[in-house]
């Protein structure tokens, strides 16, 4: 059955742990700007890249689907390798064919209301221990930015991230396909109305995902 709401976010660790260094934050919105830190550059579709970028260290793409492309144009060719993209989806074909096939990849489970609010993380009855999880190059630096705001985050490689990946696209999936064919039902209402109907199609997606994987 799907796993109750989020709690709120927890307190941050006594003594921060190392790893996190200035970055750029892709996208001044809601998780964009929960990410945003003193020593980091903000880059949006207006400002370009900015001139004030670190010279090195992880750039938090924090933007929709739709402008990752024009985002990996705008950054500079030697410093591609440091994207970090916290989009949803299997996002595995596309960064092949932006030749980012190693860039780093973060599954997000952090919800923030508006700009400003303070966020929640995706803790659970069911997933106590979190299921934010980073994979690649700059993994272990954000795993310390989230740890040191309270929050958690997992660093897993290979087909340990994979299978988490799988996991988040199709809880997204079937949750919206559900929803949509009961009138627009929230996601409330498809844990609290639906769950058989869910359980089912959560299945049969994953059964599917994990057959065209390998």
């Amino acid at each position: 059955a799907p796993a109750p709401a989020p709690a709120p976010v927890v307190a941050a660790p006594a003594e921060p742990i190392p790893g996190d260094v200035p970055a750029v934050i892709v996208g001044g919105g809601r998780i964009g700007g929960m990410l945003l830190s003193d020593g980091d550059a903000l880059m949006t579709s207006t400002t370009g890249w900015p001139a004030d970028a670190p010279a090195e260290g992880p750039i938090y793409v924090c933007t929709r689907n739709d402008a990752l492309a024009s985002v990996i144009a705008a950054t500079p060719e030697h410093r591609r390798g440091d994207l970090c993209f916290l989009q949803n989806g299997m996002l595995g074909p596309f960064l092949d064919a932006q030749g980012l096939a190693d860039a780093t990849q973060i599954l997000m489970y952090v919800a923030v209301a508006k700009a400003g609010d303070a966020p929640t993380d995706g803790i659970t009855d069911a997933n106590p221990e979190g299921l934010t999880t980073a994979t690649g190059k700059w993994a272990a630096a954000f795993r310390a930015r989230l740890v040191n705001s309270g929050m958690t985050c997992h660093v897993k490689d290979g087909d340990a991230y994979t299978v988490a990946m799988l996991e988040k696209h199709v809880w997204i999936c079937a949750f919206m396909l559900v929803g949509a064919t009961h009138g627009g039902c929230t996601v409330g209402e498809v844990e609290s109305d639906h769950a058989a109907e869910f359980d089912a199609l959560a299945t049969e997606l994953l059964e599917a995902g994990s057959a065209a994987l390998g």
